[in-house]
């Protein structure tokens, strides 16, 4: 094998795939990259055998072949190589030989067999959406994702598709977030339900291409595959009952309150400073045309700030965990949201002010 490429492209497309390389393996290959060049050019795959990438980009084939090298020591010789082509060269004792400028590496290699074999994904098939709608799926839902590996079923996201909408939703237990798509922006009709891992999410968030086709989700047995175009992600569908996240959705009455979300978020970020990493609840007290935001730390002080707010039909204090409500936010386009509550017992549904495609329902804490 020998091939020459262009160290920009080589290194972007390393730093894409070996994001999915776990270090700490039992298996000593996973913490390899794959290496293949052939007649489409250069595809390097990487894998933890949960999620997996497959990446291709340009280069000359001088000659075709495949190795094994270790994904952390060759992202960082390329990272630190100078701008100019990179010729690597596989010998016979799968010694990869790594040439750029006045720079020479050599580096051990495992064969290719050694490597988890990937699924055969079908050129036609499965669901189609735009990078856009994906990405904003994900992004508005992986916050809420659990990271607690006891609670399995939680630690990924269900994708469902109707006849009449595609849904993503996210919960830890302490939070619900669900983002909607219209069903005219999802073509096809080859997957129904899944229950898709964060990780998996978060890389094909990151390999979204604002400029690039529309993406294809294909299922493979108890896979789904994301085809991204020049990347192909794999991933292991979560095994498990996703809890009936309908109980959750408390029933809307009214418009709610309506708040400008930078005030809201200025008034959060300044209050929660004087709580540092506690879990302690912050104190939302609405009264008629105004929210007052709160938070005590016994060994510290108090902290409090006031925000105006609209439609206020009720006096009503609700404690709420200021870090969940910031992550609702930080995701919202919107300048104005929407706050439903019932009582103060009763959980608090967030929404942008003129979207009902996004929701996000936050357990209150007792104060």
């Amino acid at each position: 094998m020998h091939i020459r490429v262009q160290r920009g492209d080589f290194l972007s497309t390393l730093a894409q795939v070996q994001g999915v390389v776990e270090a700490k393996k039992t298996l000593p290959i996973l913490s390899h990259l794959l290496l293949e060049a052939g007649e489409g050019g250069l595809n390097v795959f990487g894998t933890d055998l949960d999620v997996g990438i497959r990446s291709a980009t340009r280069a000359e084939i001088l000659t075709p072949g495949a190795i094994a090298l270790s994904a952390k020591k060759l992202y960082e010789i390329i990272r630190e190589l100078p701008e100019a082509p990179v010729d690597l060269r596989v010998q016979e004792d799968l010694n990869a030989e790594i040439i750029c400028q006045r720079s020479r590496f050599k580096l051990k290699g495992l064969p290719k067999d050694e490597f988890p074999a990937r699924p055969v994904i079908a050129a036609e098939g499965g669901l189609g959406m735009s990078p856009e709608t994906l990405r904003s799926m994900i992004q508005r839902t992986a916050f809420a994702v659990s990271t607690d590996q006891t609670r399995y079923t939680l630690t990924g996201a269900l994708l469902q598709v109707t006849s009449a909408e595609a849904r993503m939703v996210a919960t830890d237990g302490h939070r619900l977030a669900v983002a909607r798509a219209p069903r005219d922006r999802v073509t096809g009709n080859g997957l129904t339900e899944a229950l898709l891992p964060r990780k998996a999410l978060l890389e094909a968030s990151k390999a979204l291409r604002e400029d690039g086709d529309d993406v294809r989700l294909v299922p493979v047995g108890n896979q789904v595959a994301f085809d991204l175009g020049a990347t192909l992600l794999v991933c292991r569908l979560i095994e498990g009952q996703f809890p009936n996240y309908q109980q959750v959705m408390p029933a809307v009455e009214g418009r709610g309150l309506t708040v400008k979300k930078e005030e809201l978020v200025g008034a959060l970020k300044r209050t929660s400073t004087i709580i540092g990493d506690r879990t302690a609840p912050t104190v939302f007290d609405f009264r008629r045309g105004r929210l007052t935001v709160s938070c005590v730390n016994l060994d510290l002080g108090e902290a409090r700030e006031e925000v105006e707010v609209q439609h206020a039909e009720k006096d009503l204090t609700v404690g709420l965990n200021a870090r969940y409500v910031l992550d609702f936010l930080g995701v919202v386009d919107e300048p104005e949201v929407s706050i439903h509550l019932n009582d103060a017992l009763s959980p608090a549904l967030f929404r942008p002010l003129q979207g009902q495609d996004y929701s996000c329902v936050i357990m209150p804490m007792r104060l």
